[in-house]
């Protein structure tokens, strides 16, 4: 589930400027379509938790499934600025149910099986993400239409998402009582919220600007510029995909800490470094240090708290990859973007400084 979403999501974006060409939309028209894919994924993040207390997840995801799918098939066929607008509404709406749902489900797998696998679960997604940005890249270059390429996408897609459903759990999780073990500590999962944002804007830092200051302040190619970010996202699936032993061995809060290390490393050698090889040996550093922050803050919270606790988590960072960008582009165009990236590394503190509430209690 988690590769099939990364995959969905990057085969429409892998392929923007087409829809931007077949709907005549101009950037601020595209920006109001943005806008109401981020509202309607955040609502529906902050609905999926308690849906899944009441109705079970394998219901709340077939909804999800329901929603996403059809309105991957409609961007196809928009042909105006503000049938795009009501697509990516829509694209929003299955998008986050399927993302909180499937965090949800996540948990639910590790927990019976006793072991962290939201890593690896994550690691899957930047796996369907590459491939589904590889797919648009070959669909582009081979002249396919928008339509029938997003047509056979969702086909694919629907196809894996039936197959997979008999592995869902198909119980409601409703909230435990006042006498349970595993009543929500407030504190505790305000804790985990705030290390949670600090590490997803991190991570959505690099996402989002990397490339741009390779590019514009170190004076690098395009090519290379775009070979730093590729070794980023790399550093974070390979990351996220070995990330059980480690677990195991040391536990979250210590691989979250000495992540938080290796990520604050990384991020100074991008910014200072003059030489290209440093600049990408920072870029894995960035990527593979801060991979781990975000499951295991789903992880712990699914361990003191129901479904909703997982989503709502998921919303948090949902939030952290909308408002980082804004923010960092503002401090970037009063300071200069290498300062407003070493703005980062009190974030990255942060994470550092809170993962001791990852530590699993009894």
């Amino acid at each position: 589930m988690f590769a099939v979403s990364g995959a969905v999501q990057a085969s429409w974006m892998s392929r923007l400027p087409a829809i931007l060409e077949q709907t005549h939309a101009d950037l601020v028209r595209l920006g109001v379509a943005f806008f109401l894919l981020g509202l309607g994924t955040l609502t529906a993040m902050v609905l999926t938790g308690p849906a899944c207390d009441r109705y079970g997840g394998k219901r709340v995801l077939v909804v999800g499934f329901a929603v996403a799918l059809p309105a991957l098939v409609a961007i196809g066929f928009c042909r105006s600025p503000q049938a795009l607008a009501f697509a990516l509404l829509a694209m929003g709406i299955g998008s986050g149910i399927w993302d909180a749902g499937m965090n949800v489900q996540g948990y639910a797998v590790e927990s019976g099986l006793g072991k962290h696998l939201m890593s690896s679960f994550h690691g899957w997604w930047s796996v369907g993400s590459m491939t589904g940005a590889g797919l648009g890249l070959v669909a582009a270059r081979l002249a396919i239409g928008l339509a029938p390429y997003l047509v056979v996408v969702s086909l694919l897609a629907a196809v894996l998402c039936a197959m997979s459903l008999s592995t869902f759990d198909t119980g409601a999780h409703r909230p435990e009582t006042v006498d349970s073990p595993r009543r929500r500590p407030v504190k505790r999962l305000a804790t985990i919220a705030v290390l949670m944002f600090c590490g997803a804007l991190v991570e959505g830092g690099a996402g989002d600007w990397l490339a741009v200051y390779l590019s514009e302040e170190r004076n690098q190619s395009h090519s290379s510029a775009a070979l730093g970010y590729t070794v980023f996202v790399t550093a974070m699936a390979t990351g996220r995909l070995v990330a059980e032993r480690p677990h195991r061995h040391v536990g979250a809060a210590g691989v979250v800490r000495a992540g938080a290390v290796v990520a604050g490393i990384g991020i100074g050698l991008v910014v200072f470094t003059t030489k290209s090889l440093w600049a990408f040996a920072g870029a894995f550093g960035w990527g593979i240090g801060i991979c781990w922050a975000f499951p295991a803050a789903l992880s712990a919270a699914g361990n003191i708290a129901t479904a909703s606790a997982v989503a709502m988590m998921t919303a948090i960072g949902y939030c952290a990859s909308i408002f980082g960008p804004l923010a960092i582009g503002w401090l970037a165009h009063a300071a200069g973007l290498g300062t407003a990236l070493l703005g980062l590394l009190p974030l990255v503190g942060v994470v550092a400084l809170l993962s001791p509430i990852l530590a699993s209690r009894k």
